[in-house]
């Protein structure tokens, strides 16, 4: 088991979003999670990437994990920076060859790689992001939401990297099309359980 999730409970407030939830990954799973807003399907991303605590329950993920995470929105500390000065500040142990090799690897070409990525467009920060996640040896993606506000040529290429990733994948979507093309099973998250089926084709 890569993952486990074993009673997992997490609320704000007086409000209750997610209640004993039960679940895991085994090696080889992508896995598309559901349900209609309020659910807490991004509450559980976040939980599992462990930038949102949780109040009861466990998470045990495998020893063997790496784990990226690309969030709904994205946010850079110094959206001021360039494109290769970002890659450089935060990827220390890398060359500027080797960034710009990087960058290029992920389209942003030439002249691309010194704009300063206040400027990127929402497809071109996702972008930019998972060009930085996949720097290193990533076996477990966490995406939410990886298609929403997308223009077609940057969904397009989403769903290319998508495509050429070959580790585990964990991931939110509205998107029918997403789901069916990428998950091997689903979770549907309804009233604070977990509804675990196979995506239909």
């Amino acid at each position: 088991m890569l993952l486990e999730l074993q009673n997992l409970g997490k609320s704000f407030g007086e409000h209750e979003v997610l209640r004993d939830v039960n679940a895991g990954v085994e090696r080889g799973d992508r896995i598309g999670i559901i349900g209609a807003n309020g659910t807490g399907k991004t509450t559980l991303l976040n939980m599992i990437a462990g930038t949102e605590p949780i109040d009861s329950g466990i998470i045990r993920m495998g020893p063997a994990i790496r784990a990226a995470y690309l969030p709904q929105i994205i946010h850079f500390d110094h959206p001021e920076r360039s494109l290769l000065d970002t890659m450089l500040y935060e990827k220390r142990n890398i060359t500027p060859q080797t960034a710009r090799n990087r960058l290029a690897a992920y389209q942003f070409q030439g002249e691309d790689v010194f704009k300063s990525v206040s400027v990127l467009s929402g497809g071109e920060l996702s972008r930019l992001r998972l060009c930085m996640l996949m720097d290193e040896e990533i076996n477990f993606l966490i995406l939410d939401e990886p298609t929403n506000h997308l223009d077609i040529q940057s969904r397009e290429w989403i769903e290319e990297a998508v495509e050429e990733y070959e580790g585990n994948l964990l991931f939110v979507s509205h998107d029918r099309y997403f789901i069916n093309r990428f998950a091997t099973r689903v979770w549907e998250l309804e009233l604070s359980l977990i509804h675990i089926s196979e995506p239909t084709r």
